[in-house]
Parts: structure tokens; sequence; C-alpha cells
């Protein structure tokens, strides 16, 4: 049981009883307090928060009154039933007082994130905020599309042109309007062997054929860039017309591309006739930037960019590089889908991106992704690890003995969630064995180090015991 609940009274505000009840109400949310929880007596909260007791009567009064809470005469104050209450910030369900851990969302450090509430008083001073409340173009507006222009340019290496840019509602709405734009039913694209799982989806959603390609490995076994070898095996088997890549920290490996490697693919590209839907979510943390896809192939090229993970999730915008040729294609698809971004949203993230504030958010991000890999390297053989100090997420490889999927629901009853390789298989099997680690969701260092902690018991407690059975997605 919790009994030792306080809000920072610091950031209380007048009137302080509902600040109090917003408090609660927060950490509900958020999964500090669950079902059961003890609140500490009214008394006590009061001294220690340095308030009247009359306060904390109204603040428990109006957590009832939100129905948050439960008053047991003779017993005190607890936590009701939370099922009533959701918040997308909440890791997971808490069952039985069990601290709950996610290592397996990647959700950028948001808690990182700029000052929303500053930026909103800032525009709300603003002459011209109300045109932000009207229709656009669907492509951007001018300033906003040279904006995004200058994002690819500064935070990816890209030889961005505002002519070229438009804005979308983030970078799966991006991908969404390339794969409409570009290709027609049936087509059949290829894409990694591991790959980010949404697009698993999206594709078959939208008549598109899926071609699993391998990638090369290592002397340790590691993932490296999608095969070139393979790809043009594919194309010689299959009327192949896309390519989808994540050059950069892919996603789950978090293989970075070499130039050579980048190289040896495009010649297969341009081979083959192909077009390439290049999504970069996680450059803008690699310090050294290759060069992109754009810059190999530039007329066959759809670059996806996004300050999501950098700075700004919640107010999808993300920028799209496409070819001269098909821009009247995309513009339309962007109308035709949702008309256009959010004005409001994109001129907050043109802010921060112009303001600095961006690039301030970026480097302590990185700090803390250089942390938090350390942390993993001092827990795990650095051999089984797959990653970087700028990556958010760690590939790690598991011996045969140790099967991912049974890793992945044993860390789960010790309240970890962590994802195994066969939510990323392309490929009906696979003989990969791995756990992707999100570095990037849990706010404090201490419970991320709780996190791997019990993560490492569960493999443990497999031992080397373990019976293998065969990998099917």
């Amino acid at each position: 049981m919790n009994t030792m609940w306080k809000p920072d009274p610091n950031k209380l505000t007048s009137p302080k009883y509902l600040s109090i009840a917003t408090a609660l109400e927060h950490d509900i949310q958020t999964g500090r307090l669950v079902e059961g929880d003890r609140l500490p007596p009214q008394r006590e909260l009061a001294y220690q928060l340095g308030v009247t007791l009359g306060t904390i009567t109204r603040a428990y009064a109006e957590a009832e009154r939100r129905k948050l809470v439960r008053g047991e005469t003779g017993r005190g104050t607890y936590i009701a039933k939370t099922n009533s209450t959701h918040s997308p910030l909440s890791l997971m369900p808490n069952t039985e007082g069990i601290q709950s851990y996610d290592l397996a969302r990647n959700l950028g450090m948001a808690h990182l994130n700029p000052d929303l509430g500053s930026m909103l008083r800032e525009l709300s001073e603003d002459p011209l905020v109300n045109s932000l409340n009207e229709y656009g173009p669907s492509e951007g507006t001018p300033q906003h599309r040279e904006i995004g222009a200058h994002f690819l340019s500064e935070f990816y290496g890209a030889p961005a042109r505002p002519s070229q840019t438009l804005v979308t509602c983030g970078a799966q709405h991006g991908i969404q309007i390339a794969l409409q734009a570009m290709f027609n039913r049936g087509d059949a694209i290829a894409v990694d062997a591991m790959i980010y799982p949404p697009i698993l989806s999206v594709l078959p959603a939208l008549g598109l054929q899926i071609v699993p390609i391998d990638a090369e490995r290592d002397a340790n076994g590691h993932m490296g860039a999608m095969s070139a070898d393979a790809l043009e095996d594919a194309c010689s088997k299959h009327d192949v017309r896309g390519v989808f890549l994540i050059p950069n920290a892919q996603n789950p490996t978090t293989h970075t591309m070499t130039s050579k490697e980048r190289q040896r693919l495009a010649t297969v590209i341009e081979r083959h006739n192909l077009t390439v839907i290049e999504d970069d979510p996680y450059t803008p943390f690699i310090s050294q930037k290759q060069e992109s896809f754009l810059e190999l192939l530039s007329e066959r090229t759809v670059l996806i960019g996004s300050p999501s993970k950098v700075m700004s999730a919640g107010l999808r915008t993300g920028y799209i590089h496409v070819p001269n040729n098909v821009k009247t294609a995309f513009a339309n698809a962007i109308g035709e889908s949702t008309w256009m971004a959010s004005p409001l949203n994109v001129e907050i993230v043109s802010r921060w991106i112009m303001g600095g504030e961006l690039q301030a958010t970026l480097q302590i991000k990185r700090d803390l992704l250089k942390r938090r890999y350390h942390a993993l390297k001092a827990m795990f053989p650095a051999a089984t690890l797959q990653g970087g100090e700028e990556k958010l997420f760690t590939w790690m490889q598991l011996p045969e003995q140790q099967n991912a999927e049974l890793v992945e629901q044993a860390a789960l009853l010790r309240g970890v969630e962590v994802l195994s390789h066969r939510h990323f298989q392309a490929a009906p099997r696979t003989d990969t064995n791995a756990l992707r680690i999100s570095l990037s969701t849990i706010a404090q260092d201490a419970h991320f180090e709780d996190a791997i902690s019990l993560l490492k018991d569960s493999i443990d407690q497999l031992g080397s015991n373990q019976t293998p059975r065969p990998m099917v997605g």
C-alpha cells in the first residue's frame, strides 16, 4: 500500500484544495497510485504541506466527488476503482499492487519535452493567432513548409527544398500518404525481415504485398542493413515496386547503415526502378549523419521526418519531402485523408524548431539515452546488445535456450513489459531470438534500473534448461 503519497508543495496553486485533488487525479492516471492505495490521514498531510486541515478535508471531498477515492469509517481514505479513469500516459495496468514498468513502448522521453503551457501563453498574446484557426493549404503554409525543409536539412543533413516539402500529421500519416500516392493496389513492397510493426498492418490494408528481405549479419550474428543481394533476388522473383527503409537506428535492430551499405542498396534500387520510402524518425538523435537516400536517389526517394520523438509527439507534426513530379498527388492524398495538419500544432512546432527548444531538448534526451545505455551494458553482456548511446531502444540477442517469447511472458509476470522479435517479424518464420528494450518511456532513471534488473531476473529464471520451440509469427 502507498501510505506516503504527497503532492509537490511547490506545484500547488490556488485554490489549493482543487490543486491537491488534481494532483491526486494525475498520479492515479499515470499509475503512481492504484486501487486500494491508502492516502495519508488528513491531519498528517495538512502538516506536511503546511496548509489548514480544512483545505485537506475539502481536497479529499473533491476527490471523492470525482470518484477517485472512497472513505472507510474508522480506516481512512483509499483509491477507488481506477478502470473508469483513463490516460494515455498510463504505462500498463497495475495488478495486485505490483509496480509496472514499460520497456516495450517507444515514447521518446515525453516527460522532457518543451513546456507546452508556456508556448500556449506566448501564442495567446500574438495578434495573428486566430489565423491558425482557419483552413489552410493541404500541403501546409509556405512558411511552415520552409521551416520543415530547414528541419530536414539541419537535423537530417538532407538536401530538402521548401517547394518539395509538405506538412503531415506526424510520420505515421506521412508513411500512409506516401504509400497511397506512390503505389497501386497489388504492388509489392520490400521491407526488412524485422520491421516497425505498423508497416505490417498498413501495407495489407492498402492492398500492397509485403516482401520480407533478409538482413546482413556480422560475426556476432547481429543484424545489419537490408541485404542488397537478397533485394536483388526478390526483384527477380516478385514485381517489387518500392522499398521501405529505416536507414538510421532501424526499428527494431538499431542498425545504422554504413555508406557502403547505402551505396549497394542504391545500385539495386536504381537498376530495378524502385521507389524508396525513407522513414527516419530517429535521425535527429544521431550526431554523425550519413548521406540520405534523398541524396543518393533524389527523384526516387520520399523522405519522411518528424520532431515527434525529439519534442512533440502529441502535436502530430511531420514533414515529407517528395519528388517534384508527384507533389500534387501528395497534396491531394493529404487533403483526402485529413484536409491538412493542424496549423496551430504546426506553428508551435515551428517556433520550437526556430527558437532553439528542439536543439536544447535533443541534448537533454541524448544525455538520458547515454545513461540508460550504459546501465544496460552494466547489467547484460555487451556482446548480446545491439544499440548505442544515441539510440532510443536496444536490440538484445538471446541464446537459443532462452526463448525470447517466453522471456517476454516471464517479464510481464514481474511487472515489466518488453517486446520479443515476434512483434516485428515480416516473415512467418525466423531464426531471430531477441528482445527490443525501450530506453525512452520510463521517466526516472531509478525506475529504469529497477525494470532492467527485473528483466534480468526473468531471463535468469528461465536459465539454460528451457526447451526451445519453433518461433512462428
